[in-house]
């Protein structure tokens, strides 16, 4: 999660994830790469956004994901 986005590129990423049916915490952990290719119409810094917030998911971290606030031990 070294890269910060504003909310609004956020929102337009997650509102398109969402739409096509990854709306919850588990559908988005069982998500695949291909998964982005389905969904269509997402630009190369949605689909990074996306895979951060998997990450995020993954790693209990969306307040970090959404802050782009990196804590001191946190950095991988």
């Amino acid at each position: 999660m070294e890269n910060k986005y504003n909310l609004n590129q956020i929102c337009k990423a997650l509102e398109k994830l969402f739409e096509a049916g990854f709306n919850t915490d588990k559908k988005i952990l069982a998500m695949k790469l291909e998964d982005l290719i389905k969904i269509g119409n997402l630009t190369s810094s949605e689909i990074v956004i996306i895979i951060d917030f998997r990450m995020a998911v993954k790693n209990k971290q969306i307040t970090t994901f959404l802050s782009g606030y990196k804590e001191k031990g946190n950095e991988r």
